[in-house]
């Protein structure tokens, strides 16, 4: 008798055991999950169909170049001559420029003050290499490729004149951004004034400069 009542007492007590084994499990597995930080969401990842623009033109400045609303819109469809495009309209008239682009949008453009060569210059090569020609349709300007189209509008006058970028400059007073040739300067009418507020509207660019190759040392 004495047995069993052992053997009974002894599964109670291996029961209660178990019961608090089983319990003191679940309290453990609940406070380690409940110390975990919560799951982040992953990172986007940066699209690869992004387009890199070229920085635009500072147009802080009054006699900035600054590309015009459609050309930005549509860079495709900039027009950029090609090297022979630029040989051509080498020793093109105002007429000859205006019949090829002036049904051509602007795609850039510069308002400031325009001045003439001195017929001193006459021969002289410019930074282009190109002698200087009084009666060629020809101009300087700062920064823009050389064999650039520009279309030239006298402010106030409404004349009008092509003309191709051949040499650098300006470099007077602020705010004088072309230097013209005295047959392009006669065509605006500013002859005797010398200097006249201008317009001007980039028609083509000239071609990219080619990259200089350096000699390798044996």
């Amino acid at each position: 008798m004495l047995s069993l009542l052992h053997e009974i007492r002894y599964k109670q007590i291996m029961r209660r055991s178990q019961w608090l084994g089983a319990a003191t499990s679940c309290w453990l597995l609940l406070g380690a999950c409940g110390d975990q930080p919560p799951a982040k969401a992953p990172h986007a990842q940066p699209s690869s169909a992004r387009v890199l623009r070229p920085e635009a033109p500072r147009a802080d400045d009054e006699n900035a170049l600054v590309e015009s609303a459609d050309a930005a819109e549509n860079p495709g469809e900039n027009l950029v001559l090609k090297a022979s495009e630029a040989s051509r309209d080498a020793s093109a008239t105002s007429e000859q420029l205006s019949e090829r682009y002036g049904k051509t949008r602007a795609l850039a453009v510069q308002r400031g003050s325009g001045s003439y060569y001195s017929d001193a210059f006459a021969g002289r090569k410019t930074a282009s290499g190109a002698p200087y020609e009084p009666l060629g349709f020809t101009a300087a300007h700062r920064s823009l490729p050389f064999g650039t189209v520009l279309r030239v509008i006298r402010v106030g006058g409404g004349q009008s004149v092509y003309v191709r970028v051949t040499d650098r400059g300006p470099f007077g007073p602020r705010g004088r951004i072309l230097d013209l040739s005295r047959a392009a300067a006669e065509r605006l009418g500013m002859l005797r004034a010398g200097v006249v507020k201008i317009k001007v509207e980039v028609v083509a660019y000239g071609p990219p400069k080619p990259a200089a190759h350096r000699r390798r040392r044996h």
